[in-house]
């Protein structure tokens, strides 16, 4: 999968892909990078993939079957079939894998509002929360394997507790500064590393992206997206950032799909016979 803004397509085939003109999509050309080519692709490896985007998956209709069809009690069935796929298999001790092609086969949209993004992420955390709520007996059980050692509790503390520990890391920061009890160089290396290995890892990604498969091949194109890199860190995060903590406190309370109807509007992307 890839981000299809900005792209041009001639009778239904990408034929040139440009970066997007707004910052909040070529944002998301950078998240989408660094998933595919860094952390899916090596837990696919693994065979620990723990979610096949519903965009565009393709399963084995047997296994389907076998595990009951989709759940549609989650906002997230495309992770809780893969979940519960790993699970079944794991039980039964049968061979299998669950793999991701890092070349796009598939193109969406993403969304080109920040506003409508927002709604993305909360219902993508909404999602995890309850496949990991829902499957919760898996987490450190030995039954499963590396899933249940490995994958799983990955979840658990780097996506969906993480969003707190970042949370309190600024709240911290705004309570100790004032009361002189941060210290203030340590503080910022601190930062500094973590931020410029963020950064060096979208790079990597982008790199991949841009120069070893020629995607974007305009220079201009590559420059903004490189750059998109250096200004995740500068509001970008600490929106979504927000979307990830208040989306467990609504588990219960539907807050609607994650596009409503007119956002998926294609005006950030050319189309020509």
């Amino acid at each position: 999968m890839r981000p299809l803004n900005g792209a041009e397509l001639r009778n239904g085939a990408v034929w040139d892909l440009r970066a997007p003109k707004r910052w909040v999509e070529r944002l998301q050309v950078l998240e989408y990078a660094r998933a595919f080519f860094t952390a899916r692709a090596a837990w696919s490896r693994l065979n620990c993939l723990m979610i096949i985007s519903g965009a565009f998956g393709i399963f084995r209709r047997e296994a389907v079957e076998a595990i009951g069809g989709w759940w549609t009690g989650t906002v997230a069935d495309d992770m809780e079939i893969v979940v519960r796929l790993h699970r079944h298999h794991r039980l039964l001790r049968k061979p299998y894998r669950i793999v991701t092609s890092p070349d796009p086969v598939c193109w969406t949209e993403v969304p080109s509002s920040l506003k409508a993004l927002r709604r993305q992420r909360n219902g993508w955390q909404r999602g995890l929360w309850e496949v990991l709520l829902r499957h919760k007996s898996m987490f450190m059980n030995p039954r499963y394997g590396r899933i249940g050692l490995v994958a799983i509790p990955f979840l658990w503390i780097f996506e969906a507790l993480a969003a707190f520990v970042e949370l309190s890391g600024y709240v911290y920061v705004a309570v100790a500064l004032p009361l002189g009890l941060l210290n203030v160089p340590f503080a910022v290396m601190f930062m500094a590393l973590a931020v410029l290995y963020a950064i060096l890892l979208s790079e990597l990604a982008m790199g991949v992206e841009t120069l070893l498969l020629s995607r974007y091949e305009r220079t201009a194109c590559r420059m903004r997206l490189f750059a998109s890199a250096f200004i995740e860190f500068a509001g970008y995060r600490q929106a979504l950032l927000w979307e990830r903590c208040i989306a467990p406190f609504q588990l219960r309370r539907r807050r609607g799909k994650f596009w409503t109807e007119g956002e998926r509007s294609g005006s950030e992307i050319t189309i020509s016979t």
